[in-house]
């Protein structure tokens, strides 16, 4: 003869776990930062860069000798480190050459494209 209140423990255990697999997940909180970025910066589609060159909307610009590179988390990267098409904002120096630029979240570049 099983104990009442064990049965009633493992009862509300066993009911509590299959409640919580059918129930729906909730949404996963949005995790981020809200960057600042600059008024003046251009808005493109940037080529990975290679060798100190960077196509951004079929112009190609030099890469400055201190060329910023920040991704999506807002963490300087080094240009070997991009490996695929993405939009950007971007500053240039005052010789022409591209001397920072921001890889944008999705959400970045819908607010870019309102713009």
């Amino acid at each position: 003869m099983a104990d009442p209140i064990t049965a009633a423990i493992v009862s509300s255990i066993i009911g509590s776990v299959i409640e919580g697999a059918l129930a729906p997940t909730p949404p996963e909180p949005v995790m981020g930062i809200v960057r600042m970025l600059p008024e003046e910066a251009r808005i493109g589609n940037m080529l990975p860069p290679a060798q100190w060159q960077v196509q951004i909307d079929g112009k190609t610009y030099p890469l400055s000798h201190g060329a910023q590179i920040r991704n999506e988390l807002n963490m300087m990267i080094l240009p070997t480190m991009v490996e695929q098409p993405a939009k950007v904002r971007y500053l240039l120096d005052y010789s022409g050459a591209v001397y920072r630029i921001w890889i944008l979240s999705s959400a970045e570049a819908r607010l870019s494209e309102q713009r």
